[in-house]
């Protein structure tokens, strides 16, 4: 089943707000159990998806770098289990060991944080600064599916290094290549 036609959030919109189960603890998540954060990064991802799996570990990489610099990440798999058992709770807890997620991956399986983003594919990130406005919606980085080149995150690190103070905002944001959430 595809998503309901949505608008996606626009740059300086609020974080919206949500909890969702982490599988792999049994706890709800949401962006205010991270009030201390400089900024958060809403990643829509999901396990049966190439273009996420090709880009995970720099995901990884990216998340040990930004992680203790203030960034909290929430990533969010808002695919249908039932037509994708490689999208079921028990599947995404063992994604997240299986990948060395330091962060938080949550199941939307009422696919109502992705409507309220406006998320259509994953993967699919939204950065929020430190007062909670979008301040990036693009993609992880120039590389695409079937490239040579091993991904970076090039777009999405000099996104956060930017939300964190470290850099001028990009002006570029690119729309995210990937698999259609339904």
């Amino acid at each position: 089943m595809s998503l309901s036609p949505v608008t996606p959030l626009s740059l300086g919109a609020s974080l919206p707000s949500f909890r969702l189960p982490e599988p792999l603890t049994g706890r709800l998540v949401g962006p205010e159990d991270f009030p201390e954060a400089s900024a958060v990064l809403v990643a829509f991802i999901a396990n049966a998806c190439p273009e996420v799996a090709r880009l995970a570990p720099a995901l990884s990489s990216l998340a040990l770098k930004f992680l203790p610099r203030g960034l909290q990440i929430l990533a969010v798999n808002a695919f249908d289990d039932r037509e994708q058992p490689d999208e079921a709770p028990a599947a995404v807890a063992a994604e997240a060991l299986k990948r060395g997620y330091v962060f938080p991956y949550l199941i939307d399986q009422m696919r109502s944080v992705a409507q309220a983003f406006g998320a259509v594919r994953a993967p699919d990130f939204y950065l929020f600064d430190s007062e909670r406005r979008l301040y990036y919606h693009g993609r992880f980085d120039a590389t695409r599916f079937g490239d040579r080149s091993a991904p970076d995150g090039g777009d999405l690190r000099r996104a956060v290094a930017a939300a964190l103070g470290d850099a001028p905002r990009p002006d570029h944001q690119v729309a995210s290549p990937g698999c259609p959430i339904r």
